[in-house]
């Protein structure tokens, strides 16, 4: 059987996947009603870890249901999923979206088999294709780096892996020189080369991935992982990689659906190869988690990564409802404050933005950011800072590694 795990899809890549183009949010006077526009649910309604609600993949009974719509022929799934969410918010989204954009909703968040090779083509010893989702193309959207490895860049897609965009989120602010770009050419055309993207798990586990990634076929529109900056893609041949390694895929074209639900922590240490540490909130007091926090920090931010997550239980022991924190998800952790003798967390959603969040603290967060004084907008781009005595209470676990 399934165990709970973390994984959420966020919602308005979702929504963005649905109308298969790019949103330009900063435009959006209320992103809320746009996702509900779209998609016949409100944002937390979409996060609710209710049976049949596959955005929250993290759901033991999500899983398996993922599981066995990846294994379904694409004229098949989506009558499945009718019968799987009943009584849920993904039951909205049925009769709201296009036949073609459920498909493409449906083929984001269960991935499938991969394409198989015709005997005659076999023959020739052409290698097998890999998985395309529905309605998508791959092709290489933009440069690796505009600027440089930043918390802000990665932005999670319609997919439930937040555990590993947090992780990502938190190494780009820790340990920056991580990120990297190693290219080897791969033939003499200027445009054939991979990239090296290295993970650590019982040793070294080296993948290449050229920077091909799923797009909409029509709009060329993210589907998955993305930059905040425009024309950068670290982050999506990150995740690419990502699921090439855990996949086990031997092509350029691997399967994301089975990376759905995981642990931060431990993909943390994954991309770092540091030990990691996890603490449970219902354990500590809220100065020992504030405390904790400060340990790994330096100048208010953080110099080991941190992720956070919320309780994967159901049902859960607090109620989310109303407080801009959602359940089975993830979230960076950047530093901390202390303001008007009040201790508080930086935090960072992977979404790239959210709904104001319950107790949170208004204005400018400035911490030193390795060589400089980083002034940082609260309440913007995911970021928020609540009180220690919040964070015990909506979070399950937090930890880092080191």
């Amino acid at each position: 059987m399934n165990e709970p795990k973390v994984g959420l899809a966020n919602p308005y890549a979702v929504a963005e996947l649905a109308v298969g183009r790019n949103v330009r949010w900063s435009a959006v006077t209320d992103r809320d009603a746009f996702v509900k526009k779209t998609l016949g649910a409100s944002v937390e309604d979409l996060c609710a870890p209710v049976p049949g609600n596959l955005l929250v993949s993290g759901l033991a009974d999500a899983q398996r249901s993922l599981a066995g719509i990846q294994e379904m022929k694409p004229d098949q799934r989506v009558k499945a999923l009718g019968s799987i969410a009943k009584g849920s918010p993904t039951e909205a989204m049925l009769s709201k979206l296009s036949p073609d954009a459920l498909q493409r909703v449906v083929g984001a968040l269960a991935g499938g088999d991969k394409g198989s090779v015709p005997s005659a083509a076999a023959a020739k010893d052409i290698t097998a294709p890999g998985y395309t989702p529905p309605g998508a193309t791959w092709a290489d959207p933009g440069d690796f780096f505009e600027e440089a490895a930043e918390y802000f860049d990665p932005v999670q897609g319609a997919l439930g892996d937040c555990y590993f965009i947090a992780a990502l989120s938190a190494v780009a602010w820790s340990r920056p020189y991580v990120i990297m770009q190693r290219s080897r050419a791969t033939s003499a055309a200027a445009t054939s080369f991979v990239d090296r993207i290295d993970f650590h798990s019982g040793g070294l586990k080296t993948m290449e991935v050229s920077e091909r990634v799923p797009l909409v076929t029509s709009t060329h529109a993210w589907i998955y992982a993305r930059s905040s900056e425009a024309g950068e893609i670290w982050p999506a041949v990150y995740e690419k990689a990502f699921a090439k390694w855990k996949t086990n895929d031997a092509t350029d074209e691997p399967n994301y659906g089975p990376i759905a639900g995981g642990w931060p922590v431990q993909a943390t240490t994954e991309l770092t190869n540091l030990t990691g540490v996890t603490k449970t909130c219902s354990s500590l007091s809220e100065d020992d988690i504030w405390t904790a926090v400060r340990s790994n920090c330096l100048s208010y931010r953080t110099f080991n990564p941190m992720t956070a997550w919320t309780f994967c239980q159901t049902p859960s022991p607090v109620e989310y409802s109303g407080t801009g924190i959602v359940g089975y998800h993830a979230y960076t952790i950047l530093g901390w404050a202390y303001v008007n003798n009040t201790k508080y967390i930086v935090l960072r959603n992977p979404w790239g933005h959210n709904s104001p969040v319950i107790n949170s603290l208004p204005g400018n967060w400035s911490a030193y950011d390795i060589s400089f004084w980083r002034s940082v907008p609260l309440n913007a781009g995911g970021v928020f800072a609540i009180p220690a005595s919040t964070f015990k209470k909506y979070y399950w676990q937090f930890g880092w590694a080191s």
